[in-house]
């Protein structure tokens, strides 16, 4: 059998794994993204505000960071301080806001543990609220804040945008393969005047271009998975790799695959 990889069929197979590095690459980098959007869309729904109604002062918001310490659903509190304010503020209203002419604060930041669907967080909050003497009022982040609405969308379009990369790459490798097929013309002439059948020619084609591909593929996608496990390392100081199995889900290696 002739080799694959000599002459003219060397430049088809590094056509074919650099296509096949493109789609996986694509098909990670949207995994990438998909992580991203749904790590930023928990911490969003993790986090609320209460705001402290009664008793006024400090020692309400005393009283509620007490209360806060053994109510339902919530891991952590801390009372916010005007800088912070500030800063939730034009996060949430999209313009900046002077730290100096925020009033008195008697609001806590409280982060939230996952609850199981159609619970009433803030309900059970401000009735732990209200068993130890605190009136308050918990204010979850807004579907309409900033960033509230662009983790669905940038998923989408991830998705979409690497399938659609991923078809263009299989356009390249399509007429690759035909590329293959019309310079074994000959040989499927030779072949025919020798008794080989339609199929025994084609099969014999066939076989060399799955090599090939096959090659390609494994060399494509492998480069794809270290660039990626490279740049994870690079963005991530403190990963290692028991940290990195924990990550890495088995829908992450389809794109590879």
């Amino acid at each position: 059998m002739r080799n694959a990889l000599t002459g003219v069929e060397r430049a088809l197979f590094w056509t074919l794994a650099f296509a096949a590095f493109a789609a996986a690459a694509a098909g990670l980098v949207a995994r990438t993204v998909d992580h991203m959007a749904v790590h930023y869309e928990n911490a969003r729904q993790g986090y609320a505000v209460v705001r402290v109604l009664a008793p006024e002062g400090p020692l309400g918001v005393a009283a509620a960071v007490a209360a806060l310490e053994t109510a339902p659903h919530v891991r952590s509190s801390e009372p916010m301080t005007a800088g912070r304010a500030a800063q939730v503020l034009a996060q949430w209203g999209g313009s900046p806001v002077n730290a100096a002419d925020i009033p008195t604060l008697r609001l806590i930041e409280i982060d939230l543990a996952p609850a199981p669907p159609h619970t009433d967080v803030a309900g059970d909050i401000v009735a732990s609220l209200a068993q130890g003497g605190v009136t308050a009022q918990v204010i979850e982040a807004p579907e309409n804040a900033s960033g509230g609405s662009w983790p669905a969308r940038v998923r989408a379009v991830a998705f979409w945008g690497a399938a659609g990369f991923a078809i263009v790459m299989a356009g390249i490798i399509w007429l690759g393969a035909r590329g293959l097929a019309a310079r074994r013309r000959e040989l499927v002439t030779v072949m025919t005047d020798l008794g080989a059948t339609r199929g025994q020619a084609a099969g014999r084609i066939a076989d060399e271009a799955a090599i090939l591909g096959l090659y390609a593929g494994l060399i494509g996608g492998g480069l794809a998975a270290a660039l990626a496990i490279a740049l994870l390392f690079v963005a991530i100081p403190s990963l290692n790799v028991d940290s990195l199995r924990r990550m890495i889900l088995p829908i992450d290696l389809v794109p590879i695959f």
